[in-house]
């Protein structure tokens, strides 16, 4: 693939002209001037267009505009009030988040203010708005700001750095310094700080670290679970570690140096080939990877620079080398030649949670290439390689991460019920949390994506299995009560559990070679009811054969077990010779293949069942309907309508076991069904 060169990017982006229909001779709409709509987030979409602004005058870039990047900073000064709290279009907010960003954004156009003409009078003014959110804030000042909860090493750890290199008072580079050990110390260790407990954010994927208190699950804070926030981080703490060591303010650290390092390795579970967020175990964070704005705050340019200056070739090699996909995504979406945007729901998503946010969010994905390649201009000359076959295991949530030059996908133990993202403010009654023990949960094949299951079972992969006492029993795990037990095992020889890790350990990845595999062996008990579920998956590098099933008593005390496949319907079709094709829709009997796809097709074949001689199979086809929360309906995981294959066997009296075998292959238009070796 093509190393794109970032500055051209820039230059060449049709952004710079579009969001100039957005200036309103003052500050920035979140629309255009001309279609009448005000924006309600002004600096939230300002602030990043501060740092757009900053450093496309220092890179010279013809779509620079000269004062533009001083004039807005003054105006955005003007936002925050005497008691450091910051105004909006709709009243005040007290977000950190929000004030942090402002924060950097203010420090940013006082460390580059003669640069950008900002002196004088106006110059104070701003560094008296920089000094009010720092000191007034109630939630960023010291010391509330420099506990290390909360988000703190992405968003006030900015402030306190600016201050620190600002402000006359030396006693902010004691803060500094304060608030870089705390949060050091409470994203790799447990911290209680007022009573409630930190969740450590390395432990061992997302970003945990926010207050935990005992509220109920309605009463927590969405983004507790949200891998966006974990892509984030870097945009604070490394850019701050590299700017500082850039600028002399101060030296390499190991603490530092490791964590950085730690960081990164477990940064690429949550970074997508097809060039936006892999989240796929939580309902809430599997909509916010495709959320258009969301999917650019995952660009690791920190991360690659960081990368290189800790000496780790191969790593900042991926980071440069998924910057390059994620430019391709963005310039791949159809609104791209109009603004320089994505569409702000990608993959066909109308998602209500996300309505939160602005139609010029994604200023930050130009705002952080155009930072990083003034501040740390390398990063355009790192050279990219294409992450390997990889795969990433997370034993806190019994979490297997696969990622190779042909697909992507995971495999969830169980259901991830840190909090389930329904609340009040932000909430979606049809968001929800995946269900864990499905065989496939997620597909993407190189840039498709070619499956995605929706919170209701039916959506899901599983196995269902009806007793002679009218009970349903279902595969999935969906509680924590449930006994599953999950193990990995590579084919170079290590075999991995919960057991064998400290929840605080850096995160483990495994990098294969072509001819190894990873496997998910996971095993549920109904332990009342004496059956047994298993799912036992091989991920190669170009193929998964996978295989789910159950054990029971023998007897008539099992009446039906029933495997369900769910299709996407694009392009589907079966073949019962491997050559000749139909619709899904007319599938009866076990076929050789089964394909879906658009720009090219992911393939189930060497599909068999297994069980009794006296067993009798009844395939079926039905339509799942696409209403809110199903397939193709709103708010769905799957922009696609699906359709269930039912493969329902009624077992023989001496049956006791049954079994589904399938393997996936990808990118192919025909296949014969005779398996790989």
């Amino acid at each position: 693939m093509n190393h794109i060169r970032l500055r051209e990017f820039l230059e060449e982006s049709p952004f710079a002209a579009y969001v100039e229909t957005c200036w309103n001779s003052d500050h920035y709409e979140e629309f255009p001037i001309a279609t009448g709509l005000t924006g309600c987030d002004p600096g939230g979409v300002n602030s990043q267009l501060v740092f757009y602004h900053v450093y496309t005058e220092k890179l010279k870039l013809r779509s620079a505009i000269p004062g533009r990047a001083a004039r807005l900073a003054l105006w955005l000064a003007g936002l925050v009030r005497e008691d450091g709290l910051c105004r909006t279009n709709d009243g005040v907010t007290d977000h950190p988040a929000y004030a942090s960003t402002m924060g950097d954004a203010l420090g940013t156009a006082l460390f580059h203010a003669e640069l950008i003409g900002l002196n004088g009078e106006n110059r104070k003014t701003v560094m008296d708005a920089l000094t009010r959110l720092a000191e007034r804030h109630p939630r960023l000042r010291f010391p509330e700001g420099a506990q290390g909860k909360t988000q703190q090493l992405r968003f006030e750890l900015r402030v306190y750095y600016w201050m620190a290199q600002l402000s006359d008072d030396p006693v902010w580079k004691e803060r500094f310094e304060i608030l870089l050990a705390n949060g050091l110390r409470n994203y790799v260790t447990p911290a209680a700080i007022d009573g409630p407990l930190l969740q450590p954010s390395l432990n061992p994927d997302w970003t945990w670290n926010y207050v935990c208190t005992g509220g109920i699950t309605d009463q927590h804070s969405t983004n507790t679970h949200t891998p966006a926030y974990y892509c984030t981080e870097p945009n604070g703490f490394m850019f701050v570690y590299l700017h500082a060591l850039r600028n002399s303010f101060s030296e390499r650290r190991k603490e530092l140096d490791d964590f950085c390092r730690n960081y990164i390795a477990g940064l690429l579970r949550n970074l997508s080939r097809g060039g936006h967020l892999a989240s796929d175990l939580d309902g809430y964070g599997i909509h916010r990877a495709w959320y258009g704005p969301v999917l650019v705050e995952g660009l690791p340019l920190e991360s690659a620079m960081v990368a290189a200056e800790l000496g780790e070739t191969a790593l900042a090699g991926y980071c440069r080398w998924y910057i390059d996909r994620y430019i391709e995504f963005v310039k791949s979406r159809p609104t791209y030649a109009e603004s320089g945007l994505p569409e702000a729901q990608p993959f066909g998503q109308k998602i209500n949670i996300e309505a939160q946010f602005s139609q010029l969010a994604t200023a930050r994905f130009y705002a952080s290439i155009a930072r990083a390649l003034a501040e740390f201009g390398e990063v355009e000359e790192i050279p990219t390689i294409e992450p390997p076959f990889f795969g990433s295991y997370a034993w806190e949530a019994q979490w297997l991460r696969i990622s190779t030059p042909a697909y992507e996908t995971s495999f969830a133990g169980h259901t991830c019920l840190r909090n389930i993202p329904v609340v009040p403010r932000y909430g979606d009654p049809n968001l929800g949390t995946l269900i864990g023990g499905a065989p496939l949960a997620t597909l993407f094949g190189k840039k498709e994506l070619f499956y995605a299951a929706s919170f209701p079972a039916a959506s899901l992969w599983h196995v269902e299995v009806d007793d002679h006492n009218g009970r349903r029993f279902v595969s999935c795990s969906t509680s924590p009560e449930d006994h599953t037990a999950m193990t990995v095992r590579s084919s170079t020889g290590e075999m991995l559990t919960a057991s064998d890790f400290d929840p605080y350990d850096p995160p483990c990845n495994f990098f294969l070679g072509n001819a190894d595999c990873l496997e998910a062996v996971w095993e549920r008990r109904e332990r009342q009811y004496k059956i047994d579920f298993h799912v036992h998956n091989r991920y190669y590098a170009d193929r998964i054969e996978l295989e789910f099933g159950m054990r029971h008593m023998a007897g008539h005390y099992c009446d039906k077990v029933t495997f369900v496949v769910p299709i996407p319907l694009v392009n589907a079709e079966f073949s019962e010779d491997g050559n000749t094709f139909l619709p899904l829709e007319q599938l009866t009997a076990l076929p050789a293949v089964i394909r879906w796809g658009e720009q090219e097709k992911c393939l189930i074949r060497d599909l068999r069942i297994s069980g009794g001689d006296s067993d009798r199979l009844e395939v079926k086809a039905l339509a799942l309907p696409q209403t809110p929360g199903n397939p193709g309906g709103v708010n769905a995981f799957s922009p696609h309508p699906t359709l269930q294959l039912r493969f329902e066997v009624t077992p023989g009296v001496m049956t006791q076991m049954h079994r589904l075998r399938c393997t996936l292959v990808f990118g192919e238009t025909r296949s014969s069904s005779s398996p790989e070796s």
